[in-house]
């Protein structure tokens, strides 16, 4: 179902959880896959491994996503490794460390609208400058069910940025639907990544939350790159500017 054959497509901050799963998962629907990474150069070429040893078809690309040089470089070396970029998957981004709201600091806030906002922005812009002259393409944005819940006691401030995610999402479907190119967004809820050991090390977070969601588990980044994967194919076409909740109910 849902194949994703001959497309292009590149996923940023795959070299770990969702993002790698999801790049593993377009590669085995017949996609080309291109792994974005920052630092995690080992979980890059370990997964640009596994794929051709299925036969599939990716590359790798370092680049910082905060940084506008290094994403237009990024950019060019896709399309010049396979000629165009049929779809964008902006995965990376995080939480950078927890705070309450009244310890927040102005460095924290904004490093965590850096990573998780002003990465879309860049991302998007670079490659909506090969898909508008095409007229066509397609743009998922990784949010987080945390802009719905809030955040409050420890991440009000991510919560609060995957919030901006979800708005920018809306607009720019809206905006960007009169060139062929759809945008819409998922939200995971709990999914058993190492987000949770970066961003609260020690505090057992994964296991406190699950209990909290109605299906009483974390998801698996499979199970949130199936729907990044519906999303990237032809089958979700006449579907524009939504959010997809996979948060088990929460």
């Amino acid at each position: 179902m849902h194949s994703l054959s001959g497309k292009v497509i590149l996923i940023t901050g795959a070299s770990s959880g969702i993002g790698l799963a999801t790049a593993e998962l377009m590669a085995s629907k017949g996609a080309k896959v291109i792994i974005n990474y920052n630092s995690n150069v080992k979980g890059a070429m370990e997964a640009i491994q596994r794929i051709q040893e299925k036969d599939g078809d990716a590359i790798a690309i370092q680049a910082d996503v905060i940084n506008k040089e290094e994403v237009n470089s990024m950019i060019e070396q896709a399309i010049s490794s396979f000629g165009t970029i049929d779809v964008l998957v902006n995965n990376a981004g995080g939480g950078i460390r927890q705070s309450t709201f009244m310890d927040m600091s102005e460095e924290l806030w904004e490093e965590t609208f850096k990573l998780n906002v002003n990465s879309v922005l860049l991302c998007s812009q670079a490659v909506l400058r090969h898909m508008i002259p095409k007229k066509g393409g397609k743009i998922i944005n990784v949010s987080s069910a945390a802009a719905r819940i809030g955040g409050a006691g420890e991440s009000i401030h991510y919560a609060s940025a995957k919030g901006a995610i979800n708005t920018m999402t809306i607009g720019m479907s809206r905006e960007l639907i009169e060139y062929g190119i759809i945008v819409n967004g998922v939200a995971p809820g709990m999914v058993e990544t190492p987000f949770h050991d970066k961003f609260a090390p020690g505090d057992n977070r994964l296991k406190r939350m699950a209990s909290s969601v109605p299906i009483k588990r974390a998801a698996t980044p499979m199970e949130i790159a199936e729907v990044i994967a519906f999303l990237s194919s032809e089958a979700s076409n006449y579907i524009l500017g939504e959010i997809l909740n996979v948060s088990g109910g929460r």
